[in-house]
């Protein structure tokens, strides 16, 4: 938390750039319902616990507050397509058409994350450390044979780390894809958790290895975060805090 900067405004997004912007849960403001549209505020209302409720309407916001300010409208007015590729039903990986700008979102625990790309697809993904995990269960499917046996190698303690450290850089590629868990995150191999994050191998997607840049990020204590971004190109990586952000309401009315 201490790395996030803090700002009144939105800093222009350029082609070389990658913004994230990370906000606690606690965040909220009643304000913010307003600023989903008729999609967002169904799916906002299905949730039964306040803390999922929370988690996806600020990253609904966070989203549409920064987008609002790289494209010059309003927030509400921000185009966010959420169609599902497959079923075609409004829960599908949140997008803009063509040629705006790529973003990920992603939530757990208390933390919400959004990151920005001004041309290139991008992934995030944060866990929060979580003791009771079952590792050796959730690894299949996930782990390669080779990434098991170094998680094998690791502590009880330091396991739960080392398995969310794999999760989180396999999930955050596979968001910058657009694929998601549809397909397993086993065809894939990634770098070991000692080891700086790097996409080793894609299967059917060979191509993805020379263009991904892939990022560890810690948010705060207790939680693994991980960034993908396909493309090379992007060498500045800022990270803010959201809570201004989230705390000025935005002028929702047109002047004539």
């Amino acid at each position: 938390m201490k790395d996030w900067e803090v700002v009144d405004s939105v800093p222009l997004l350029t082609r070389d750039s990658c913004q994230i912007w990370w906000a606690r849960i606690t965040d909220i403001q009643p304000w913010h319902y307003d600023l989903l549209n008729e999609t967002e505020r169904e799916r906002a209302n299905v949730f039964h616990h306040s803390h999922d409720q929370a988690r996806f309407i600020i990253g609904c916001v966070i989203s549409r507050l920064v987008l609002g300010g790289q494209l010059k409208m309003f927030p509400y007015q921000v185009p966010i397509d959420r169609t599902c590729s497959n079923c075609k039903l409004p829960h599908g990986r949140p997008q803009l058409p063509n040629g705006m700008p790529h973003f990920s979102v992603s939530h757990s625990g208390e933390i919400v994350g959004v990151a920005f790309t001004a041309s290139t697809p991008v992934g995030i993904d944060v866990e929060q450390l979580r003791p009771k995990i079952d590792v050796m269960t959730m690894s299949e499917g996930v782990l390669t044979d080779q990434e098991f046996a170094q998680i094998k190698k690791l502590t009880t303690e330091e396991q739960v780390k080392g398995f969310l450290t794999y999760w989180t850089r396999k999930e955050s590629l596979l968001k910058a894809t657009g694929e998601g868990l549809s397909i397993q995150p086993s065809n894939l191999s990634v770098s070991s958790p000692a080891s700086s994050p790097q996409l080793l191998l894609f299967k059917n997607k060979p191509e993805l290895v020379e263009i991904t840049s892939m990022i560890d990020l810690y948010p705060e204590a207790n939680y693994v975060a991980a960034l993908s971004i396909l493309s090379k190109e992007v060498k500045e990586i800022r990270q803010f805090h959201a809570k201004r952000l989230l705390d000025k309401k935005p002028n929702m009315t047109v002047s004539y």
